[in-house]
């Protein structure tokens, strides 16, 4: 057995450890994963305005602090009994604000954060073994994906074509959320009871302008096929068999016109989800549309016990109508929350079933698992007690371990799809279940943040459109006595998952305590109290840690097979962890934004 770490995991947001012992045939037998640093903020809000949260907890994340800013909003709409009063032009802008930073963050995860995993010089070795086929298929993924001051062998490599066009839309999106935010990141916009600025005429008509310019990169990169096209016969789709058979219909017809060229670029029709959709399935690529081969990344990172996962989420982006449920029933947001279990049964989600486990974490508190509303954070603070290489049965991590009715669960693109049953991802997942595959692995995730930001482009437009309207009524007042000794929860879905706020006051309104639980503490948790591991530690075992299931050996030092299933997550440690201070010169003070 040979114990592979990746410490750090880079091209994350974060410091994530990921510990896996492998055995002689380089498959990962355990795995840990460990968040490396304390996130203080639950203590950094005790005693303050909770009104200063919304925007201080932004400062948890500099890549989604909009999510934060808008489920801490939620949870204060809840604390002063605004919640169903929010006047409907008040929740188009969040969905306008909250759509932007999701297409914005996947196009970044998508092309600069996991792309570049496709140039790992594991595929060109393998893939010269095809001949000329696979010499075109590498030099397409390198072409497109390669990252900035790359080698290969020593010979530098011109950045991918997709990855240095990605760079500036992510720049054109943060400007439009500028738009409607006041600056990005730390905009200052959303407040409880509604929104603090009211988008004006030309403000909707420069956003505009940016969809259209951010739809032009779509086009000329993302998708061949017509967007409108694409979205008529996959996410509006009458089926999931239909969504299936139209894409796999138009990658053979691609297949069929390339037969003898091998040409696979973007002229020839190949944009970049087609180019992944085909050559990054086994199933799909190879035995459904007869290429020679394919990465099989749909037989990495999936889950062998169904009885040990479920695919969560709170729901997001309200529907255009005045208030909201703060409990987030399924038909009250547009992409419904809900829960998956992993044979695909369809629960009703219930936000009282979510708890979180300590057994396994770097903290002191009385209780091993509590709910969110009465959770603890109280750290070890003897460095003697810190320690990440300890064994599975020990403590390793800072990221608690959330769980829903006591089973670990998935947050992200692909619970969303599946939750609201968007045929693509949903027909993908029944097409992997019924072959034997695991519904969820690494090519089911990348195809599930894929369709989500196509999903996103197209709503986006209605919101902006159709939606809004400049004259509307943009808040309602706070009665800040409802605000004493009252509780507030925020259920909303950031770019990588399930995000929860909750918080409590007393009789002054301040804040007594703040607890998050963000999507990277589901996604990479440690160990329960019963033992059951994460869900990407999960993910990580069974799986081979090499390119193309191992076919050319064993190669502990380049373990892409991690490399790509860690990412697949999108993980967002800051999110999850921050720093702890033993000084004690830096107690809970009094902290406003002026």
């Amino acid at each position: 057995m040979v114990n592979v770490t990746v410490d750090p995991l880079t091209r994350i947001e974060g410091h994530l450890r990921v510990s896996t012992e492998v055995d002689a045939n380089g498959v990962v037998t355990d795995a840990q994963s460990s968040l490396l640093l304390f996130r203080g903020f639950e203590r950094i809000l005790q005693h303050n305005d909770p009104r200063d949260a919304a925007l201080l907890v932004q400062r948890i994340c500099g890549v989604c602090p909009l999510s934060h800013s808008l489920t801490s909003t939620n949870a204060l709409d809840n604390l002063y009994g605004v919640a169903e009063q929010v006047p409907k032009d008040a929740l188009v802008t969040r969905n306008i604000f909250q759509g932007l930073n999701m297409i914005a963050s996947h196009a970044t995860h998508i092309y600069v954060l996991w792309g570049p995993d496709l140039a790992n010089p594991a595929y060109k070795n393998v893939l010269a073994t095809l001949g000329d086929t696979g010499n075109a298929v590498w030099k397409e993924m390198v072409g497109r994906f390669a990252p900035i001051s790359y080698k290969i062998d020593g010979v530098p490599v011109p950045a991918g074509s997709s990855y240095m066009a990605a760079i500036p839309e992510k720049k054109r999106l943060q400007e439009a959320i500028a738009v409607i935010g006041g600056r990005m990141p730390g905009p200052v916009t959303p407040y409880p009871g509604g929104y603090f600025y009211k988008p004006s005429l030309p403000d909707i008509e420069k956003l505009a302008s940016y969809y259209l310019e951010v739809m032009d990169f779509v086009s000329n990169y993302t998708l061949k096929v017509p967007f409108d096209t694409w979205i008529a016969n996959t996410y509006k789709a009458s089926s999931p068999q239909k969504a299936v058979s139209f894409v796999t219909e138009h990658l053979t017809d691609l297949i069929n016109k390339t037969k003898g060229s091998n040409d696979f670029s973007r002229a020839a029709g190949w944009g970049d989800a087609e180019f992944y959709a085909a050559f990054g399935s086994e199933l799909v690529g190879e035995k459904l549309l007869g290429l020679p081969a394919s990465l099989k990344h749909d037989l990495i990172g999936g889950y062998k016990d169904p009885s040990k996962i479920n695919f969560l989420s709170y729901g997001g982006y309200y529907k255009p109508k005045d208030g909201y449920d703060p409990k987030s029933p399924a038909e009250d947001r547009i992409f419904p929350s809900g829960v998956v279990t992993g044979k695909l049964e369809y629960l009703k989600f219930d936000s009282d079933k979510i708890t979180e486990s300590t057994a396994h974490s770097f903290y002191q508190n009385s209780v091993e698992d509590l709910q969110p509303a009465k959770g603890e954070t109280v750290p070890f603070t003897d460095p003697n007690q810190i320690v990440y290489n300890n064994d599975s049965k020990s403590r390793y991590s800072w990221d608690k371990a959330p769980r829903y009715d006591g089973i670990p669960a998935e947050v992200g693109p692909l619970a969303r799809m599946l939750n609201m049953k968007e045929p693509l991802v949903t027909g993908l997942a029944l097409a992997f279940n019924e072959k034997g595959y695991s519904a969820a692995n690494v090519y089911t995730r990348m195809m599930a943040r894929i369709q989500e930001t196509a999903i996103l482009a197209h709503e986006l437009l209605t919101w902006v459109t159709v939606d809004y309207d400049p004259n509307g009524k943009i808040a309602v007042p706070l009665d800040l006595e409802k605000g004493k000794n009252s509780t507030g929860m925020g259920l909303w879905e950031a770019p990588r998952g399930a995000l929860g706020h909750w918080v409590s006051t007393d009789g002054n309104g301040k804040v007594v305590t703040y607890q998050c639980v963000v999507p990277g503490t589901w996604n990479m948790s440690p160990r329960d109290s019963a033992g059951v591991p994460g869900p990407m530690e999960q993910s990580l075992m069974g799986s081979k840690i090499n390119a193309v299931g191992n076919i050319l050996g064993v190669d502990y030092a380049n373990p892409v097979g991690i490399f790509h299933i860690g990412r697949s997550y999108d993980p967002c440690i800051s999110c999850a962890v921050h720093t702890i201070d033993l000084t004690g010169k830096n107690a809970p003070r009094t902290l406003r934004i002026l």
